[in-house]
């Protein structure tokens, strides 16, 4: 259980980041609870709320989410639940309403939108935007394996084991190139598959084992991530031989049947 509360806390945080909604959020939420005027809106406005961030903390709730149904990397996603836009401009509005005086009201509105605005991040900035250099948007390190795997194989089988990221993408650039597993394992038939794909996404997997599974999933291609040197001798050793180094990743060919 330690390990998913780390998880929830670290996925809150990556979420919020350091723009300071969750703070303009928070204080909506508080604003509502105190205010006695308010108590028809609490069972919406903040019993839902209250409701998802129970579920998306709470240990078991989130242990059967993120690992079963939508997977860890994505887990940021039910925090799109709270209606935080929603809350901050509810508020607003009511402060702003509460003023009789036209000038003040326009004057309290537009320091609520600067607060706002303020409190957000920049998003159009250089480095969040880049020229795809192919139709389908792949990145770099994707598209650059997948050519190596084609460019190899030419018209021949080909068939890879590879880490979610690698995975997911290669599918819609080179749907040729076939896989054991589905994303997050699903359509694996056989339990190998499964096994498979358990160990390529995690830190560090022994080779050994890693080889053996793609070996009896019939993969001729293998993509493993990491930086240990002696990485590409073990896998060797077990009759994969490395193609290439993209970044982190290396991709081997088996040369043993």
């Amino acid at each position: 259980m330690g390990n998913i509360w780390n998880m929830c806390l670290e996925t809150w945080r990556a979420y919020w980041g350091e723009a300071g909604h969750i703070f303009l959020f928070l204080l909506g939420l508080l604003y509502l609870m105190v205010r006695k005027k308010e108590r028809g809106k609490r069972s919406i406005l903040v019993a839902y709320p209250f409701i998802v961030i129970v579920i998306f903390f709470f240990p078991v709730t989130a242990d059967v989410i993120a690992n079963y149904c939508i997977g860890q990397s994505v887990y940021w996603r039910m925090l799109w639940l709270l209606p935080v836009p929603l809350v901050i401009a509810y508020v607003c509005t009511k402060l702003c309403t509460a003023i009789k005086n036209t000038g003040l009201q326009m004057m309290l509105a537009a320091v609520f939108l600067g607060v706002i605005v303020l409190s957000g991040a920049q998003v159009y900035v250089k480095d969040n935007y880049h020229r795809a250099d192919n139709r389908e948007k792949i990145s770099y390190d994707v598209k650059a394996l997948a050519d190596l795997i084609r460019a190899d194989a030419g018209d021949k089988r080909k068939k890879l084991s590879a880490p979610d990221y690698i995975a997911t993408y290669i599918r819609i650039y080179a749907p040729d190139i076939q896989m054991p597993y589905g994303r997050s394992s699903r359509g694996a038939v056989r339990e190998t598959g499964k096994q498979l794909h358990l160990l390529l996404n995690q830190e560090w997997a022994e080779p050994a084992q890693v080889a053996e599974l793609a070996r009896r999933a019939h993969c001729n291609y293998l993509v493993v991530k990491g930086e240990d040197e002696a990485m590409d001798q073990k896998y060797g050793m077990y009759g994969y031989s490395l193609m290439g180094t993209i970044d982190q990743y290396h991709l081997y060919r088996r040369v043993k049947q």
